[in-house]
């Protein structure tokens, strides 16, 4: 013995068949003394110790191993041995290969998460350093481009074993390598998304965080955060994905533990002032919800510092104070509904009724409507409201549901914002750390823990399937040698409770039935898998079950799984949370379904139940981490007890044995977990490989080259068939390696860069240097130079003195000598004419030089002539590059001829008038050089294009004003053109020789080329709008289209035979062509002006379709429905046009000529265009002109305006041939929303302002959008605009290719490559370039036959569809037809077979209807009758049976209801306001740029709200009510009406009584109101105080819906601010106040009350009361019972009832009913006893009769009872009785009897309501009793009244400590 142990020897000591550490004491007397490392002493004898027994420990389990795949002893003992080990020496991690094992140390480790350990594990590679979750971190962070591929890390182990602390020290560590990355730039260093990833923990931690009895810190929620990288290394996005929530937590926790973080934090770090506002006074002690487990405070959690933290973090997130102060009021609120306690009377009722005020107030609700939603269930029966009593039980659970779907609710949206901020791109690779909870088995484990602990076996199956089922396949695979290593596989168990008919398939298959109870699906789980060995059936439990798990065994409890399951509110839970007046609290619970709804909805659109949720959710993180390279880090607990430097050997031994920890050892110690393929390893290693390699050779050689020199024996890799496979030992070596080999030749590099550079700076200082010598030498000579130059102008000026003083000297003496010459000769010559004599007139010289001044002016004018021609020709050439420009490609060379033709007319022209200047002008005696200029003119040598020009323009009769005005700006544009041939220059005659060989011209010329000239200017008091027009209609030839002509505007629904009555089906094509060509222009056209408008706007009010121009009478008509989907949707993307188009020459008629048009196929619709859709936008607009003259910068002339790129062009008409201008928008400076003029625009250029109105605001807001947009827009951008332009809406017609017939190629040998498209009503003949391109169109048109019917169907079958007749006839004409409906519409064919012809369509969205089958049509005709209402067709169908239309019926209201709702651009703009509300300058904007948000002063042509076709209900129609789009627009009428009206009290209460009785209607009167009062031009003008007149009554009446109501807050809030101290301020903050107070009323207010509304005063009324009495009080339209209960004659839910409609009008007639009520019952209660003293009042005078009458009656026994006529079935009474209710009880009596049957006191009362709709049901302690009653609903009422009267009473008189014991929370 003494051989082989020595004492301090460390053993293995084989102890209750497991193996312990020990170290030898002592070996004598035979007995061998050995202590374990854990503490236990073992004396063990001689004969007991063996090899078995006890064996020597190897040194590596003695030293301990940082990987434990280093161990030399493989089991269970030697891992936990050096684990403890470590542990001891706070070396919490340990290696496992790339697998880490932490241990929770907790305690603080000093020094080991600094930033300086975070850097120096930055530059090292996995394994060079100890281990440390900074070293998984920075392998994870490197393979990223090392594998190139996304990373994740699974966190796992069990509750408390420090996954979430794992999680932020993964993040910490991500967050700094991001910040350190070479692409971040300095400035970024920490940037938005890596704080806000970082400061999201504590958030997370405070609100999803609590103390358990395993951890003080758990995660009671699961997550998985996924931060996106960029290719240079930083965090550029992020995502939280949270999973389940354990919502029972917030309102019941097991002894010990704790509720959420949050909740505790609030109270400790709130100041006096929020306590206050949120009623948190009173101590954590007091609040149920935190006090009920016991525990409230924890040594190891600062709650004060959790707060500040989660303040810094809220802040950094950029949660608002307003968002802050919802959220704490929403957790306030909680807390105070957890103190809601009741007692029994008639059922549960509420004793603290403070409390629930608390609550309601910081929640925004109703008091009374919480108070009834805990207390009672409204059911509704056959359409009435039926309400019945809760038991305490009953209301405590409604109680908690409402505070878990508040809290669950506000922690989902928590998680939405943190990934609003968070977000980022995702164009590179992730990296995913999932912290979910961990594996848990309490005392009582509920539904929580059973999904829990199935996310935990859905993770373990993932790292078996990694580590040991894939690795090993692999080895397999790949045919490695390799020993097969068993482990513990949990797939079993998986099946057990997620396949086919397993536990989860039963507990969503029994939450789906009504009836289902958990104890029935306990009754399923044991009867369908009581077998199965992970099945674990109870002895004795009787609402329990168990599984077995990898991790044990777990029981779980089966109450309230199903409840839980479903996760749906009552109705009126989730309606009270609906109505609440936070929006904060609104928007949690605006998308959340109720139970009811889904029931009615199916199963197959049910909400998804919550364990399904969580499967799919598990399925999908699965995939995600399938699709990454995953890394492990393994929690450990070391102990259950939480305490540092325990360590427990029995807890940490189950961990490791569940966990797999030795499986994981053994394969990682004999696996190969690196793998690569040949390629891939040798072009990544082959840098350290000093040879020098071939670019050709064999992989797999030259890889095991390489191997072989790392490592000869070949122990740490093997090469399979196409892979290496290494140990992470050698991969480490290898990388280590090649990064020496990369730094030493970066050293290299950097060494040749830095010579470089310092051979480029001194090259740069060397010419510096030089450059410094030269102007140094410059200075220095020019020095020089400057004094010797001066010198020498000294000398030089002295000598040019003396040269010049001697010249002055002679020259004066050379001029007196000729003076004295000249003198003598000037005597001389004046003797010789004083001798001539004078003879000669003057008067005939006079004569010729007058003739000849005379002759100069006409030279002159005529020359000014010559001049003006010259420069207009000039400026037409312009003009015909700027026009040939914007033609297309085939039309050019046409056009080039047809003008070369006009200019040598126009030359011909020129040289005659200069001809005659030339035989006007008198050359004798002028300059020779003028006579060679004028011969030059003869010759055509002087420039004669230009007279030509000018003598052209005045043909065209364009007046020199509007040119200057018109065609200035389009001369200054420069667009470039091909190169034009010039103009031939022959003398032959060009009009007959160019255009003889021309072909035909293109419609575009061909209509229209040169317009007649326009009418002549009116005076400037007259507008020239309407003569315009009218010039220009009458101007139109026969068959030509008018130029401003709006396509007619046809329905895309398509109902051929609503046409039977107009067309007959014998009418030629040719007749309709030709009549519709006649009278092109009607007056219904004349005000439609604009033929492009918004998207959005369009998406409402439909399409505009025609063919040709209103050519053929079916175009238009086919289902073109595109705007019915939301306005919203991109049509085309990509660099190209992603749709066939291409030009076709087209007719539809005889009669009609042919037409190039661009074609489109686009979505299954063959549409055409007038041309080529290269325009972004265009229209007709106003525009203001700028010419020379005064009368052309006032006039306003209409355009048409066509913005192509960046040019905005505008043009006489939309032929688009007389360019009159251009403007280049992107060098705009700004474009500026004119509010002086309505819908008014201004475009700022640097030469000029153009001015431009259009005829709607939703026009101006298009053009308006459209053009800031293209000024600011980049070149892909403006790309991907101009490919959404080949739009429906612009097109001339469009075609539904499911309606064509055939299409066939044609014979015609006029026109080869022709074809033609056949529908069910007309014929379409196209004709292309090519045969290719013909036979091109015809295979994307064909469709097989039936093919438009392929589509899935619905409902289909024979239906009689009504069909128009004559106005004068009234009798029903019906044809049977084959109707199919599919998803999108509703169709209808001649017959049933499949190759029939579709007769009609009818598209089908959000807005329309369907009518119910009418019971008095039924008994009129026969038929029950089904109407569908599209945007403008309708379906009146018909049929036989009822179970048929109803059928029908319930199909097409589903189709309808699963459309998206269609959004007009108010409400679109209403979502943008909302977003930007925070932003005042985008809202501004907004408002600017928009001027549908905006007062006007011209009427509403739609409504501004989407509201549903179709006609009112019957009852509504009766009352004079047409459509609700109609209605709409007669409101907005009747707001301009009211501008104008002194007395507007009749006006509001018409508005108000139509919205009262079309509730459609309410918000979009609101909006329309909204709009009035918004950028008035006067704000405080009565006119505008008309407005805010009708919105104060309107808030107090009704309510809008949520969203806007928040936007009229928005409205009002912004009112206040930018009108402060003002008429519209005070009724601004009055209707704010309002809308916090008003309930949905009965009836309208009277005039009296809206005029006391107008001037915001109250009412005085008179109350009359039960007994004769009255009283005056002071009410206004917002006064309910509970603001007069004091006084004493009314009952609390008498008074509500009474008085919430607040009308008079409503008052008087409850005054009387009251009245006859009052004397029916009296005279029925005293019948019996009284008559016989009736004779007593008789002679007493009135008052004194009253008084006697009273006495007589208080005599009774069940006086102040109210009577019910009852019937009685079952409870031992007569058959009719009298229910009396009373203030303090309840009786029975039997009809006609004084005395009662029986009476029961309402503290025994345990229910009472309407077990159904006639039966009234009440039980008394367990004793049940049924009456029969219509008045089910007034007896609940009433006994509702008395019991909370009776509890207020009771509350207030009795001690809480008296009545604890009726008291149950």
């Amino acid at each position: 013995m003494e051989a082989f142990f020595t004492e301090g020897a460390h053993v293995w000591v084989r102890e209750k068949e497991q193996l312990v550490p020990a170290t030898v004491n002592s070996c004598g007397d035979g007995t061998l003394v050995l202590t374990t490392d854990y503490g236990e002493v073992l004396y063990l004898q001689q004969a007991e110790v063996t090899r078995e027994r006890v064996h020597a420990m190897h040194q590596t389990s003695v030293d301990g191993v940082e990987d434990m795949s280093a161990l030399a002893e493989l089991h269970e003992a030697a891992i936990m041995h050096n684990l403890y080990q470590r542990y001891q020496k706070d070396s919490i991690y340990t290696n496992i290969g790339s697998i880490l094992a932490a241990v929770n140390p907790y305690k603080q480790i000093p020094g080991l998460y600094d930033p300086e350990r975070v850097d120096l594990y930055s530059k090292h590679q996995l394994g060079e350093l100890p281990p440390h979750i900074f070293a998984v971190a920075n392998e994870c962070y490197r393979c990223i481009w090392k594998r190139h591929d996304s990373q994740c890390v699974l966190i796992s182990g069990e509750s408390g074993a420090g996954k979430t602390e794992s999680t932020k020290l993964l993040l910490q560590f991500l967050s700094v390598m991001s910040q350190k990355s070479a692409g971040t730039p300095p400035s970024e260093r920490s940037t938005r998304v890596e704080q806000a990833i970082v400061q999201s923990s504590p958030i997370m931690e405070a609100f999803g965080n609590a103390k358990t009895v395993y951890n003080n810190n758990s995660s009671r929620f699961g997550k998985f955060i996924q931060l996106h990288f960029s290719e240079s290394g930083n965090i550029q996005g992020g995502c939280v994905i949270d999973y389940l929530l354990e919502k029972n937590r917030v309102v019941r926790q097991n002894p010990g533990e704790r509720n959420y973080h949050i909740f505790y934090a609030l109270l400790a770090g709130a100041n006096k002032e929020h306590k206050s506002l949120y009623f948190l006074e009173d101590p954590a002690e007091s609040f149920h919800y935190l006090s009920q487990s016991g525990c409230l405070k924890d040594k190891s959690l600062n709650d004060k510092e959790l707060f500040n933290s989660v303040m810094e973090a809220l802040k950094v997130l950029e949660f608002s104070d307003e968002e802050i102060r919802d959220m704490f009021k929403l957790l306030s609120g909680v807390l105070q509904l957890g103190n809601v306690e009741f007692m029994t009377a008639g059922g549960a009722q509420i004793t603290t009724k403070q409390v629930v005020t608390n609550a309601s107030e910081l929640l925004g609700l109703d008091a009374f409507q919480l108070s009834e939603v805990l207390t009672q269930r409204s059911i509704i029966l056959r359409g009435e409201e039926i309400c019945s009593p809760l038991t305490i039980e009953q209301a405590v659970d409604s109680r908690d549901s409402v505070a878990m779907a508040l809290y669950s609710q506000c922690f989902s949206w928590i998680i939405l914002k943190i990934n609003q901020k968070i977000k980022g791109k995702e164009n590179f690779k992730s990296i995913g750390i999932l912290d979910i909870f961990g594996f848990e088995n309490f005392e009582v484990n509920r539904f929580e823990q059973f999904n829990i602990n199935y996310a935990n076996e859905k993770l373990q199956e993932y790292f078996n399937k990694h580590i040991f089922s894939l690795e090993q396949l692999e080895y397999n695979r790949e045919g490695v040698q390799w020993d097969a290593i068993d482990w513990m596989d949990n797939a079993e168990c998986l099946d057990l409770i997620e396949k086919k008919l397993g536990l989860l398939a039963l507990v969503n298959e029994e939450s789906r039935f009504p009836k289902g109870t958990d104890f029935t699906l306990l009754e399923k789980l044991h009867s369908r898998h009581s077998t199965n060995p992970y099945y674990v059936k109870p002895r004795l439990a009787d609402h329990q079950f168990g599984i077995k798990h990898y991790a044990g065994e777990v029981l779980y409890d089966v109450k309230g799984i199903l409840e839980k399951n479903r996760d749906t509110f009552r109705d009126d839970i989730l309606n009270m949370l609906k109505d609440s007046r936070l929006d904060f609290i609104y928007d949690l619970f605006e998308k959340v379904g109720s139970r009811n709804n889904e029931e009615k909805m199916g199963t197959a659109r049910r909400k998804p139940t919550v364990s399904s949720q969580f499967r799919d959710s598990l399925h999908a993180l699965m995939a995600t981490l399938s699709a990454s390279n995953p890394f492990f880090i393994r929690c450990i607990k070391p102990n259950m007890e939480k305490n540092p430097n325990v360590f427990d050997p029995e807890v940490v031994l189950n961990q490791l044995r569940y966990s797999g920890m030795l499986e994981t050892v053994k394969i990682r110690r004999a696996g190969f977990p690196v793998r690569r393929t040949f390629k891939d390893f040798f072009l990544r290693y082959k840098i350290i490989s000093k040879e020098k390699v071939t670019t050709a050779g064999d992989d797999k050689k030259r890889s095991t080259d390489l191997l072989t020199k790392y490592d000869k024996t070949k122990k740490e890799w093997q090469l399979g068939k196409t892979k290496v496979f290494m140990k992470e030992s050698l991969e480490q070596r290898l990388e280590k390696d090649r990064d020496e080999v990369r730094r030493q030749a970066a050293m290299i590099i950097r060494a040749h860069l830095l010579t470089f550079s310092a051979k480029k700076h001194f090259k740069r200082v060397r010419a510096s240097t030089v450059t410094l010598q030269k102007h140094l030498r410059r200075h220095i000579q020019r020095g020089r130079f400057l004094r010797q130059r001066k010198a020498a102008l000294v000398l030089q000026r002295h000598r040019r003195g003396q040269v010049a003083r001697t010249r002055v000297r002679n020259l004066r003496e050379e001029r007196r000598k000729k003076e004295e010459e000249e003198k003598k000769l000037v005597e001389k010559a004046e003797d010789k004419e004083e001798a001539e004599g004078e003879t000669e007139g003057d008067v005939e010289q006079e004569g010729a030089t007058e003739g000849t001044n005379k002759s100069s002016q006409d030279e002159v004018r005529q020359m000014e002539e010559i001049l003006q021609l010259e420069r207009e020709i000039e400026r037409l050439q312009k003009k015909r590059e700027d026009e040939v420009s914007q033609l297309c490609e085939s039309s050019k060379q046409e056009l080039q001829l047809r003008r070369d033709a006009e200019l040598k007319r126009m030359k011909k022209e020129a040289s005659r008038k200069a001809t005659g200047l030339i035989d006007l002008l008198n050359f004798s005696g002028v300059d020779p050089t003028l006579g060679e200029a004028a011969q030059a003119v003869v010759d055509g040598e002087a420039e004669p294009p230009k007279a030509a020009r000018a003598a052209t323009a005045m043909q065209l009769g364009v007046s020199k004003d509007e040119e200057v005005d018109e065609g200035f700006h389009a001369e200054e544009e420069y667009i470039p053109l091909p190169d034009f041939p010039p103009p031939v220059e022959t003398d032959t005659p060009m009009d007959q020789a160019i255009f003889a060989h021309l072909p035909p011209p293109p419609p575009a010329f061909a209509e229209g080329m040169v317009p007649p000239a326009p009418p002549p200017l009116p005076p400037e008091g007259q507008k020239a709008e309407p003569e315009r027009k009218v010039s220009m209609a009458d101007s139109l030839v026969d068959g030509e289209e008018p130029i401003y002509s709006m396509p007619a505007d046809t329905e895309s629904d398509y109902d051929q035979e609503e046409e039977e009555g107009s067309v007959t089906a014998g009418d030629d094509s040719s007749v309709s062509g030709s009549n519709r060509g006649s009278a092109a222009v009607t007056d219904e056209e004349h005000p439609r002006k604009s033929t492009c408008t918004s998207v959005s706007a369009e998406s409402y009010r439909g399409s505009s379709d025609s063919y040709a121009g209103s050519d053929d009478e079916h175009d238009g008509m086919m289902d073109t429905d595109e705007e019915a989907t939301n306005g919203r949707v991109t049509l085309f993307n990509g660099n190209g046009p992603p749709y066939f188009h291409g030009y076709l020459y087209m007719k539809a008629g005889l009669m009609i000529p042919w037409r190039r048009r661009w074609c489109v196929l686009k979505d299954e619709t063959f549409m055409w265009f007038r041309s080529k859709q290269e325009s972004l936008k265009s229209g007709w607009l106003y525009k203001k002109g700028g010419g020379l003259s005064t009368l052309s910068r006032r006039n306003w002339k209409m355009r048409w305006f066509v913005l192509r790129d960046s040019k905005l062009m505008y043009y006489d008409n939309d032929s688009e041939e007389k360019l009159k201008g251009t403007i280049d928008i992107r060098a705009a400076k700004e474009i500026v929303d004119n509010h002086e003029k309505e819908n008014a625009l201004n475009i700022v250029t640097d030469e000029r302002t153009y001015q431009v109105f259009a005829e709607s605001p939703e026009d101006a807001s298009g053009w308006f959008n459209v053009l800031s947009k293209v000024r600011v827009c980049t070149p892909e951008q403006l790309l991907e605009m101009s490919h959404e332009q080949a739009n429906p809406k612009n097109a001339v017609g469009t075609l539904d290719v499911g309606l064509i017939d055939s299409v066939c190629a044609s014979d015609n040998p006029d026109r080869p490559n022709s074809f033609v498209i056949i529908t069910a009503n007309r014929v379409i003949h196209c004709n292309s370039d090519t045969p290719e391109e013909m036979h091109h169109w015809i295979s994307l048109l064909q469709k097989p036959k039936g093919d438009a019917r392929i589509e899935e169907f619905l409902v289909r079958g024979w239906l009689q569809k009504e069909v128009k007749t004559n106005a004068k006839s009234t009798s029903l004409k019906l044809k049977k037809r084959w109707f199919v409906l599919t998803h999108n519409s509703l169709d209808y064919y001649k017959s049933s077979e499949r190759n029939s012809s579709k007769m009609g369509t009818l598209v089908l969205n959000s807005l329309c209807s369907v009518i119910q089958p009418d019971d008095r049509v039924h008994k009129e005709t026969g038929y029950w009758n089904i109407i569908v209402y599209g945007r403008k067709h309708s379906y009146r169908l018909y049929t036989k049976m009822l179970n048929e239309a109803m059928r029908w019926t319930a199909a097409i209201q589903g189709v309808i209801d699963s459309k998206t709702p269609i959004e007009t651009p108010t409400l679109q703009l209403i979502r943008d306001i909302k977003e930007n509300s925070v932003n005042p300058e985008i809202v501004e904007q907004m408002y600017r740029r928009n001027p549908i948000l905006r007062y006007t002063q011209h009427p509403l042509h739609s409504p501004l709200l989407p509201l549903p076709y179709g006609e009112v209900t019957s009852l509504q129609r009766q009352q004079g009510y047409a459509s609700l789009q109609d209605e709409a627009v007669r409101v907005f009428n009747s707001l301009q009406e009211m501008e104008t009206l002194a007395d507007t009290v009749p006006i509001i209460q018409g508005i108000l009584q139509t919205c009262q009785d079309l509730r459609p209607l309410r918000d979009e009167v609101y909006c329309q109101v909204i709009k009035q009062t918004n950028h008035v031009p006067q704000p405080n003008s009565p006119a505008n105080r008309a407005h805010w007149h009708l919105l104060t009554c309107m808030s107090c009446t009704f309510l809008p819906s949520r969203v806007i109501l928040r936007y009229l807050r928005f409205h009002l809030k912004r009112v206040r601010e930018r009108y402060p101290s003002t008429e519209i301020e005070r009724y601004a903050a009055f209707i704010g106040e309002s809308l916090k107070k008003t309930k949905t009323r009965e009836f309208v207010p009277s005039q009296e009350e809206i005029a006391a509304l107008l001037v915001r005063q109250e009412m005085s009324t008179t109350v009359y009361c039960h007994g004769g009495g009255s009283c005056k009080i002071s009410i206004n339209s917002h006064t309910t019972a509970g603001e007069n209960r004091k006084t004493p004659s009314f009952l609390d839910g008498t008074l509500r009832r009474s008085f919430k409609t607040g009308s008079l009008k409503k008052q008087k007639v409850e005054e009387e009913q009251m009245l006859e009520m009052w004397v029916k019952e009296e005279t029925s209660a005293t019948r019996t006893s009284v008559l016989e003293k009736w004779t007593r009042l008789q002679g007493m005078a009135q008052h004194q009769a009253m008084l006697k009458y009273m006495s007589i009656i208080k005599e009774w026994p069940g006086y102040g009872s109210t009577l019910f006529d009852v019937e009685c079935k079952e409870g031992g009474f007569p058959h009719d009785l009298w229910l009396s209710v009373s203030a303090d009880n309840v009786s029975v009596y039997k009809r006609g009897e004084p005395k009662p049957l029986e009476t029961f006191q309402y503290e025994h009362i345990t229910f009472f309501g309407a077990s159904q709709l006639y039966t009234y049901k009440i039980i008394v302690d367990e004793r049940e009793m049924f009456f029969e009653t219509p008045l089910v609903g007034e007896i609940t009422k009433i006994m509702r009244a008395y019991i909370n009267m009776m509890v207020k009473k009771r509350c207030s008189i009795m001690s809480v400590t008296s009545v604890a014991s009726s008291w149950v929370r």
